[in-house]
């Protein structure tokens, strides 16, 4: 086989680092491709090709091209299509955003698409434009996400041995993939254990089922102020963290930022 061309694919950049004195390598995620790396020559250069079509949170249209057996594609243009310039001014925005972006690139295969992982970054990015950052929103985003790729937790029982949740100690355990009831976490809980409570439990349990029901992430909205959304969050953020492998520099960020105020 020779040459591999793909012209006017719908993509949305994720990171973008320099490369000598004018190219730049990209990680962008693909409607029909998936997750890609690619180099664009002279592109820091380049207004015609490449011209406001590589910025982060971009939704662009790409051409790009591959040789046989190489790891790296060759971008070859870049049109922009929504730009999302609300991201880049508001920190509350670019939070959300860089986390999302991160997620979907660390948790994302290489060249495996799915169409619905991209129209969920687009639909986060649109609703960050222009409602701003809504912490519901996020919530939704994050359990969809998982159910894209096959990650739900489990939370209508045990995940380790199925048994009904309604009475005792509940916790979400991110190694075994959900809620785990107080027998099974036994007297030595591992790091990934996080105890919830029945508002923390009924939260995730809402999000699980507003997200599962493929309305628009605006479905958030009734998350908004409930009680036991930090427990909710510090439960999910244990299971996406745990499938991530590593501390996600997003998080790093927002500690930071707080510690800083």
């Amino acid at each position: 086989m020779g040459l591999r061309r793909v012209s006017a694919e719908p993509a949305i950049i994720l990171r973008r680092s320099e490369f000598g004195e004018s190219d730049l390598v990209i990680v962008m995620y693909c409607r029909n491709i998936g997750k890609i790396t690619a180099i664009g020559r002279a592109a820091r250069r380049s207004k015609k090709r490449f011209g406001g079509g590589l910025g982060i949170f971009t939704h662009s249209e790409v051409s790009l091209s591959i040789k046989p057996n190489s790891q790296m594609w060759t971008l070859e243009s870049a049109v922009p299509i929504v730009l999302f310039e609300n991201l880049a001014t508001d920190i509350a925005r670019m939070v959300h955003g860089s986390y999302a972006t991160e997620l979907a690139r660390e948790l994302s295969v290489d060249e495996f698409p799915d169409p619905d992982l991209f129209d969920l970054l687009v639909e986060l990015f649109h609703s960050l434009q222009g409602e701003g950052a809504k912490v519901g929103r996020l919530r939704i985003f994050e359990m969809r996400l998982l159910d894209i790729l096959g990650l739900t937790p489990v939370l209508d029982c045990c995940a380790c041995c199925a048994a009904s949740l309604e009475e005792g100690i509940i916790s979400m355990d991110a190694e075994r993939g959900g809620l785990v009831c107080e027998k099974c976490i036994g007297e030595n809980p591992g790091k990934w254990i996080r105890r919830i409570g029945t508002q923390a439990r009924k939260y995730l349990a809402d999000a699980q089922s507003l997200a599962q029901s493929l309305g628009p992430l605006s479905l958030g909205d009734a998350l908004e102020g409930r009680v036991a959304a930090v427990a909710a969050r510090q439960a999910i953020l244990s299971i996406l963290c745990w499938h991530v492998g590593k501390p996600l520099k997003s998080l790093e960020f927002i500690a930071s930022m707080s510690r800083t105020r």
